[in-house]
């Protein structure tokens, strides 16, 4: 028994990382990511330089409207063709969008090189940016597809780390290249103005490198890559896809809002980047700190994509996702009222960690929610949303702060207040996360955060008992017996309409352990037996039901219907025996292996008498902690299934269709 408990336990999440390892398509492409990540910030850095070289005869604000021009060239693609572009990336095949586009990308740096010319760098860098909108949604479908749905979650880290933290090596790498240029430079004879920049020539041609190696490793790893996507998607025309991918966004609370969310981190992100030369020039800080404030911000966003899941770990994920964008906002005014570099230094990083862990937290969770046929629209969505963003906000930035200007407020007559232009630009940064952190957070739950459920909350491993089986885990938590066995079989009619396995149970089981269990809950609070003792006999009798039952049928890739789960206990013990909610909470995560449900039917009441029960009302406050995966439905015992609820069960279906087993109504399970 307990040898085939234990292989029916999820892999360890430390060793999640080791198995993507040994997936070698998944490694190629790991690898070509992290060198056309690093290629790519190069090319923007030489690419500016390159603006900035070929105007440094002119005028200071002409250098700096010749810069910028690079910024917006990047950016008008985005603007114009991103929602056709969202679009056709269902349609296209995922491997010829990723060779073309990069080899032409590669083709056209190494033009940029050659050319050495500023209205062909604008030409060059505008083509480059609309190919772009091609490719990198296809290379984000490409990574969900090559990728279990387990290790989902960790391929993500490891990926957007990949992107984001080249950036300091990307710096450093240019700066050595810049500095062996001035070497050559001062000891050559002549006008070193006339002189090619032989560094963004270099790192021009490195960033070509980068994209025929990216095409490389696609054309190698072909057939490890599924092509297309479902031949409905195919027969639609552009415009059907494209009002099906908004209307998706627009009709999910929960997307909607991590949309706004990841946006609006990123464009406080930007306005730090964007106003940082500004800003370290009113702390005396000169070229160096703003190189420094620069790498800091990104290596920042790289360490919080690395932490970010792991962060409040028994906390929902979508709240995590609003806290942290919160925290940007009050790091962000905080930083406007600084006046020394170290200090403004170390603020700089959090904004990126905390920007990193809301862009990974929501980018993961959107992986998940949507369902693999719209996923290459909702993603360039994204992607082209945050790159107009930041981009935006990073040219914006300086233009704000010098048209807010600098303002002295008198506190007394020998102390006064100073509000430089770049403080007040990230002060209404601040402002700007904090309230979208609101509305993102609005979106996922119904109640506020409350900071006593965060200081008690254990600090346990969250979210590897989701997804890391091949079926799919859905539960009926209530207190009225009929009314969740009517809902369990409603859920498994709808199942097995969709001609895969429905294996439907219940709590407490039908075992020694699990009869004791109800006799205890039949006598309710009466009973002689201490409250603790109840709620570790029923985490026991889980324990046995997962490793015997629920885990073998989801190993089998079928659909698991459990009346009653952990949050009936939380209710049954906690509400109404006393027990410590958050201690049983603990430790049924320990008794399951972290066992945690795809979706919760939740049959509670809600008006004003539930909140006089305490039952309910412990029930009702469970469900709401986790409402990225809990519905909460009327305590009636119902005639059909909720429109709701079945929507999102089709959802979770379609999400998890390759690993599901499919069979014939017969062959239906039922225990």
């Amino acid at each position: 028994m307990t040898n085939a408990a234990s292989s029916s336990r999820p892999p360890r999440r430390e060793n999640a990382l080791q198995a993507l390892v040994h997936i070698q398509v998944v490694r190629r492409m790991w690898a070509a990511i992290t060198f056309s990540s690093f290629g790519d910030w190069l090319g923007l850095l030489a690419t500016t330089a390159l603006a900035q070289h070929l105007t440094h005869q002119q005028s200071v604000s002409t250098q700096g409207a010749a810069i910028s021009g690079v910024i917006l060239v990047r950016l008008a693609p985005d603007l114009f063709f991103g929602p056709i572009a969202a679009a056709l990336a269902d349609k296209l095949d995922r491997r010829k969008t990723v060779i073309v586009g990069d080899v032409a990308a590669g083709v056209l740096y190494a033009s940029i090189a050659v050319g050495y010319n500023l209205v062909w760098l604008y030409v060059a860098q505008f083509v480059i940016e609309a190919v772009g909108l091609f490719t990198q949604p296809a290379k984000q479908v490409i990574q969900v597809t090559i990728v279990p749905k387990q290790l989902l979650s960790t391929a993500n880290q490891v990926s957007l780390f990949s992107v984001y933290g080249t950036v300091p090596i990307a710096a450093g790498v240019f700066a050595l290249l810049s500095a062996a240029n001035r070497l050559i430079d001062t000891s050559a004879s002549g006008g070193a103005a006339d002189q090619v920049d032989v560094a963004v020539i270099i790192a021009l041609l490195l960033n070509m490198v980068s994209f025929f190696v990216s095409a490389g490793t696609v054309f190698l790893s072909r057939h490890d890559i599924a092509a297309l996507p479902a031949e409905r998607e195919r027969e639609q025309g552009v415009l059907s896809l494209l009002r099906e991918g908004v209307a998706f966004i627009r009709t999910q609370p929960l997307i909607r809002g991590l949309y706004v969310g990841i946006i609006g981190a990123f464009a406080a992100g930007g306005l730090t980047v964007g106003v940082a030369q500004l800003w370290v020039a009113t702390l005396s800080a000169g070229t160096a700190g703003y190189s420094i404030m620069f790498g800091t911000v990104f290596s920042g966003l790289a360490v919080g994509m690395l932490v970010g899941p792991r962060v409040l770990p028994g906390y929902p994920r979508s709240r995590v996702f609003g806290l942290a964008i919160g925290s940007v906002g009050v790091v962000l005014l905080v930083m406007s009222f600084v006046r020394d570099l170290i200090l403004a230094v170390g603020l700089a990083a959090l904004v990126g960690l905390f920007a990193g862990m809301a862009w990974i937290i929501g980018y993961t969770l959107i992986g998940h929610e949507v369902e693999e046929r719209l996923r290459g629209r909702i993603f360039s969505f994204v992607l082209s949303s945050v790159r107009i963003m930041l981009l935006l906000t990073i040219a914006v930035g300086p233009v704000l702060a010098g048209a807010l200007g600098s303002h002295r407020i008198k506190i007394n007559d020998d102390d006064s207040l100073t509000l430089t232009g770049p403080g007040l630009t990230l002060l209404l940064g601040g402002v700007l996360a904090l309230l979208v952190s609101y509305y993102a957070g609005s979106r996922a739950t119904r109640t506020s955060t409350r900071m006593r459920d965060l200081l008690r909350r254990r600090v346990i491993r969250s979210g590897i008992g989701r997804s890391r089986h091949g079926g799919l885990f859905v539960t009926v938590e209530g207190v009225e017996p009929l009314t969740i066995a009517r809902y369990a079989e409603l859920l498994a009619a709808a199942v097995r309409e969709r001609g895969l396995i429905a294996t439907v149970t219940g709590e407490p089981t039908d075992s020694p352990v699990g009869r004791r269990v109800a006799e205890l809950l039949a006598a309710g609070p009466s009973s002689d037996v201490e409250p603790e003792t109840a709620a570790l006999l029923s985490a026991a009798d889980r324990a046995e039901h997962v490793a015997t039952t629920i885990r073998p049928a989801l190993d089998r890739g079928e659909v698991v219907i459990c009346a009653g789960y952990v949050l009936t206990s939380l209710a049954l013990h906690g509400g109404a025996h006393g027990a410590d909610i958050h201690r049983i909470r603990g430790i049924n995560s320990w008794s399951t292996g972290d066992l945690l449900p795809d979706l919760s039917v939740v049959a509670v009441r809600t008006d004003g008498d539930a909140a006089a029960d305490s039952v309910r009302a412990a029930l009702f406050d469970a469900a709401d902690e986790d409402l990225d995966h809990c519905l909460v439905c009327p305590e009636t015992t119902p005639d059909a299934l909720p429109a709701e609820v079945r929507g999102r069960l089709e959802r979770l279906i379609d999400a998890h269709s390759s690993t599901l087993t499919r069979a014939d109504a017969s062959e239906a399970v039922e225990r």
